[in-house]
């Protein structure tokens, strides 16, 4: 058993919030739960597949003019990457949403 930092109440060893003050009890760094390296290829993965996607439909429209199935293609896979980025962004939304209910910050 450990004690609350703020309130002093005897708690478990995996409560994630105090039930008797609501202080958050644990940190990121306590168990290395996400690691810097994590972090930052999650966001250059985002970042690439918000930017794809519409560069993608901008080269399938000049290909289009000159190859019509090379743009045709092109212009597919700009809409595949575009159902990526909406499922990745519907992911975040869930992951944001659990973490925020079960009372872990990654701040």
């Amino acid at each position: 058993m450990k004690t609350c930092p703020k309130c002093n109440s005897q708690i478990d060893e995996d409560m994630v919030l105090c039930p008797t003050c609501g202080e958050h009890l644990r940190t990121f760094s306590d168990k290395n739960i996400f690691d810097k390296h994590h972090v930052l290829l999650t966001r250059f993965l985002i970042a690439l597949s918000i930017i794809l996607p519409p560069v993608g439909a901008i080269v399938a429209t000049i290909i289009k003019k000159r190859h019509n199935s090379l743009g045709k293609l092109c212009f597919r896979y700009s809409l595949i990457g575009f159902a990526i980025y909406c499922m990745m962004t519907l992911l975040v939304l869930i992951c944001y949403l659990a973490m925020t209910f079960t009372g872990i910050s990654y701040l």
